[in-house]
């Protein structure tokens, strides 16, 4: 398969600033684009994304982005806008306007069209839910982890979160690492090219780990980790990682591939919901700037009610195939084994590593008492695959 490389700018937590981006192809913003979700706030940020030149722009919310999560602010927005409440449904086309792409805990079907005509199909899986820490949005408890991050489809080629995962750009001072284990362990089973996050502002940076599939004896095993800096944080050079083949040993190695096919067709999943579709089963939305959504069939009722109760709990007489699947749930070897996590492993094997993006552009934190202080945007270029 042809590739081409790809340049992804990649930002998060910038909290109301509107910095000066590089030119790229791809944007992505990970969450926090305000300080407590007022409108006032998201127009001068989505103000700011529109006047960006990319061919895509995905962004999800964080914590602070209080009038997004719906429920939440329901239940709560007073508290935040005591004087004049928002109206979360203005908030949120608002911010999937100018050709932005939001993503609310969904993954999306996008097509990335280059200058010659080709385009590189890409899957993105993105979500604004942190581990639930003081009075935000968007906040899951440990044991809502498993069923909510269940939901990001294994064949993602990009997975956008707010919260970092365990272990991974998420060294914090006050808490030591604040990721989240089971998103570290979900990352294990889907591998995606690129893993982009904020939240924790001091774990900014960039690595790269590889996954160890070989190991039938410990669950979720990394086998090593690359390290990137940013070589001159008081410049204004760009902080650029090249992970394409013309930085050669350096380059990611993850084709992407999306494992067997069910008959003929791809399965995909959507919002934890098993959608059987093929690529020509999607339509098109001219106004999406290049973005395809699925055409979905009438659902079956979901095995699971919404995210804030979320479960996938097993029947009471369980079969022995879904226990041998959560019994070998994050276990390495051969895909052909019958130990193996074959869900995750059969027919992905060429997804051995991921690059992990902190872009939190904030630097320091509330109450900013030495004066706010900023990090840049982090560009890493990438090769994707391109269909003509």
């Amino acid at each position: 398969m042809s590739t081409r490389r790809t340049r992804i700018v990649c930002i998060s937590d910038t909290h109301n600033q509107t910095p000066r981006l590089p030119s790229g192809d791809i944007l992505i913003h990970a969450g926090d684009l305000t300080n407590n979700g007022s409108r006032s706030e998201l127009e001068k940020t989505v103000s700011w994304l529109a006047k960006t030149n990319f061919k895509l722009k995905i962004v999800v919310c964080g914590n602070h982005d209080v009038t997004a999560d719906v429920d939440f602010y329901r239940e709560y927005g007073t508290y935040f806008h005591n004087q004049k409440r928002e109206d979360p449904e203005q908030f949120i086309a608002l911010l999937s306007s100018h050709s932005i792409i939001y993503l609310n805990h969904e993954s999306r079907l996008v097509r990335l069209a280059h200058d010659d005509g080709a385009v590189t199909p890409l899957k993105i899986f993105g979500s604004p839910y942190s581990p639930s820490r003081g009075f935000w949005a968007f906040g899951y408890s440990a044991e809502e982890a498993s069923a909510l991050w269940d939901q990001i489809p294994l064949d993602s080629d990009i997975v956008v979160t707010h919260t970092p995962a365990k272990f991974h750009r998420d060294e914090c001072s006050t808490r030591g690492t604040a990721g989240c284990e089971i998103l570290r362990q979900t990352l294990w089973r889907v591998r995606p090219r690129l893993f982009v996050c904020g939240h924790i502002h001091e774990a900014y940076g960039v690595e790269v780990v590889s996954w160890d599939l070989s190991s039938p004896n410990i669950k979720f095993r990394e086998q090593d980790i690359r390290y990137w800096e940013d070589a001159h944080p008081e410049s204004k050079k760009q902080y650029t990682v090249d992970l394409s083949s013309r930085a050669k040993s350096l380059m990611l190695n993850n084709d992407g591939s999306a494992g067997p096919l069910v008959g003929n067709q791809q399965l995909y999943r959507f919002r934890g919901t098993g959608v059987d579709g093929a690529w020509d089963d999607i339509s098109s939305d001219d106004n999406m700037n290049g973005t395809v959504r699925l055409t979905l069939p009438t659902p079956d009722p979901l095995p699971f009610p919404d995210f804030d109760k979320a479960q996938r709990p097993l029947s009471s007489v369980p079969d022995l195939h879904s226990i041998k699947m959560l019994s070998s749930r994050g276990q390495g070897g051969p895909a052909s084994s019958s130990r193996s996590d074959q869900e995750a492993i059969l027919g992905r094997e060429g997804r051995r590593e991921t690059c992990i993006v902190n872009a939190a552009y904030m630097a320091t934190n509330w109450p900013h008492k030495a004066g706010k202080k900023f990090h840049k945007p982090i560009i890493i270029d990438i090769d994707l695959p391109v269909e003509y």
